[in-house]
């Protein structure tokens, strides 16, 4: 019965890990330009963790280097915190330096998966459940002494 339950803890631990490692590898697909707006405010949100600045002032900077007026980008900003929505020299910003962004945010601790990391963990996961069914089932049995480790309850005593 024990040997029952152990080997259908494993089989769903294993298929959880490979389902992870499954939908891990799968590209992050955009299908609509909803889903853009929302990456583009990801990426606002990762300029600001990364270089500690304000959605503000990435809007500011972004509109001096388009040459915007302040008081465009005044309305704009405000613009953006009401709707969401991300002006064209921002969004412009945003793609010319996606790859920069991507490799700040990922060195500095962001909440991206690291494929690598996560095969680490599958694997220590599943040595650490086989060497605890290592244990339980080979060597405690040879290291107990023999009334202990063959001991079996088939009713009172």
């Amino acid at each position: 019965m024990l040997n029952l339950v152990l080997n259908i803890i494993g089989v769903a631990c294993v298929v959880i890990i490979v389902w992870y490692l499954f939908r891990a590898s799968l590209p992050k697909i955009i299908s609509d330009g909803k889903a853009d707006s929302v990456t583009m405010d990801d990426y606002l949100l990762k300029i600001t963790r990364v270089t500690g600045i304000s959605a503000y002032d990435t809007f500011r900077m972004s509109a001096e280097e388009w040459r915007v007026p302040n008081d465009r980008m005044e309305q704009d900003f405000k613009i953006y915190l009401a709707t969401q929505k991300t002006p064209y020299y921002v969004k412009d910003i945003i793609r010319k330096s996606r790859k920069q962004i991507d490799e700040l945010y990922v060195g500095s601790g962001g909440f991206a998966i690291n494929k690598k990391l996560a095969v680490f963990f599958s694997i220590l996961v599943l040595v650490f459940w086989g060497g605890t069914v290592l244990l339980s089932v080979f060597v405690l049995p040879s290291i107990l002494p023999e009334d202990l480790a063959y001991r079996q309850m088939l009713g009172p005593p």
